[in-house]
């Protein structure tokens, strides 16, 4: 392409076409059909791990998560039990870094990065807000959000059913800022990131499955309001020209339904690889909740018990899903809430003897780290012994059964030594893996019905474009999420960024109307 195109993206966080194109064929999403019918769309493969945090990072750097160090919200800090913030991509560039340098205005809107990076335009920070509220560029753009579109929300607050109502209320809030912003000021490249996708389908998966069988007026509202969002963000930017342009449509992982929990750090535990100081906290309320669970499989508990788990960190997706749902604490508070109804693992690592344990498992994602030992940084040796002891344990599990990823391997370089050991993937990603203390077993393989959460992410997520010298139909093969930069460059005519961690897609960009790079 002699000119790079305006190009719009929207990420729908979590979006899976295996949720997605029965809910199109009922017709609830009627414009997002329509832009469907006339793309190139194709199955997306997500990085290790498909986690929100590096997920995005990855998408529009082109780098992996072992280029960024970036492996989930979280990373352990240094000192032992102690987390911090994964925030940033920088200092390496972004799409928008890319173009603006050449002159392209820009806008960013809810990527989750804190503190806002300057821009050749603007952009809005989300979901990561420490001290209780996101940044942005300008640093003026900030009041005038709470000013003009009343109090801005950075995420999906709320739990289940409650967040249905409020996700109309952040969509509106997206739509109308893309409407102001691009009226002022037309970006030649726009993001704009919808995290309702993956909050609703996190609390609400089984809800929206049972939507298409009968009629659910919360969902059919809610899916309406996506529908509309998008259209609307599609006219703010393409001015009603959208075949002049480009547009992405893209998530950073896929979603399925949550049908167990493996608690990693209780395995380790019973393992040997994680020791707890004399004096540890009674293991009286763990077990009573294994024998609530157990209850659960004969008689269902949610309507007795939800409520209440909803306010706790008993469900499942309120311990994993701390930091990303509620990212209050600062980085120097290393998340440490909890307590002993609520056993996090920030506030557990108290009670772990650091000068004893081996490995444990820090959350989101709940991958095997080398202990940090006071004073001690495991050697390359220390770690190749330790993760040839975790292979042999877990590969003693007869059920359920666990996938480890070994990131030096997936990603073909050696890390540092606070990179994570092991990925670890439960029930081909069907289960979802925990740190915290809160259940004495190692494993739930029934979700009790009273967990907050009903989903949980997979690998495989969406990708659609459309718009100028887009070729429609469906490619056959999965695109990997590392190719979606490289990809863009390509098609733009720009020069590739220097080592980007994935080539263009070839197939990717021929239904882009352009040619496949010679090597």
């Amino acid at each position: 392409m002699s000119r790079p195109p305006r190009t719009l993206l929207v990420g729908l966080d979590g979006a899976t076409w295996d949720l997605l194109d029965p809910v199109l064929r009922a017709g609830a999403l009627p414009n997002l059909r329509r832009f469907a019918e006339a793309s190139a769309r194709a199955r997306l493969r997500s990085v290790d791990p498909p986690v929100t945090i590096p997920a995005w990072y990855c998408a529009v750097t082109g780098r992996s998560p072992a280029s960024l160090d970036a492996w989930g919200f979280t990373a352990p800090s240094g000192t032992a039990g102690k987390m911090e913030w994964v925030s940033t991509y920088r200092p390496h560039d972004a799409l928008w870094d890319v173009l603006g340098r050449r002159g392209a205005r820009v806008g960013v809107v809810n990527f989750p990065t804190f503190p806002a990076p300057p821009v050749h335009g603007y952009f809005v920070g989300g979901m990561l807000y420490p001290g209780g509220r996101a940044t942005t560029h300008p640093a003026s753009l900030a009041t005038r959000l709470e000013q003009e579109f009343g109090p801005w929300s950075y995420d999906l607050p709320g739990a289940g059913r409650g967040r249905l109502p409020l996700a109309l209320r952040t969509l509106e809030q997206k739509a109308r800022l893309v409407e102001a912003l691009e009226k002022e000021a037309p970006s030649d490249l726009l993001f704009v990131l919808l995290c309702e996708t993956d909050r609703v389908q996190h609390d609400l998966y089984e809800d929206l499955l049972r939507a298409l069988r009968r009629p659910d007026p919360e969902v059919e509202a809610y899916w309406s309001a996506l529908d509309r969002t998008f259209q609307r963000i599609m006219e703010a930017f393409h001015r009603g020209h959208p075949e002049e342009g480009l547009t992405v449509v893209l998530s950073d992982h896929g979603f399925g339904a949550q049908t167990g929990e493996f608690y990693t750090n209780r395995f380790l535990q019973r393992t040997g690889f994680l020791q707890v100081l004399p004096g540890a906290p009674s293991e009286t309320g763990p077990r009573l909740r294994d024998l609530l669970a157990s209850l659960d499989r004969v008689v269902p508990l949610r309507r007795f018990l939800r409520s209440r788990s909803e306010a706790s960190t008993d469900t499942a997706g309120k311990v994993a899903g701390s930091a990303e749902e509620r990212p209050k604490p600062s980085v120097s508070e290393g998340g440490e809430d909890g307590g002993p109804g609520d056993r996090t693992f920030g506030w557990y690592s108290q009670f772990i003897d650091w000068d004893r344990t081996r490995a444990v498992s820090f959350p989101i994602p709940e991958g095997i780290y080398a202990a940090q030992r006071p004073g001690h940084a495991p050697s390359p040796e220390e770690r190749a012994s330790l993760k040839e002891d975790l292979r042999r344990a877990f590969g003693s599990l007869r059920y359920p059964r666990i996938t480890l990823v070994d990131p030096e391997v997936a990603y073909g370089r050696a890390l540092g030594p606070h990179a994570p050991l092991f990925l670890l993937y439960a029930e081909d990603h069907a289960w979802e893996t925990h740190g915290h203390f809160n259940h004495h077993r190692t494993y739930l393989a029934h979700r009790p019905s009273y967990f907050g959460r009903q989903g949980t992410h997979r690998p495989e997520g969406i990708l659609a474009v459309g718009g100028r010298g887009v070729t429609p139909g469906v490619l056959k093969e999965a695109v990997p999420l590392l190719s979606l930069t490289p990809t863009l460059l390509d098609a733009w005519g720009l020069p590739a960024l220097t080592s980007l961690d994935a080539p263009a897609n070839p197939q990717l960009l021929r239904a882009m109307g352009g040619a496949p790079a010679a090597p």
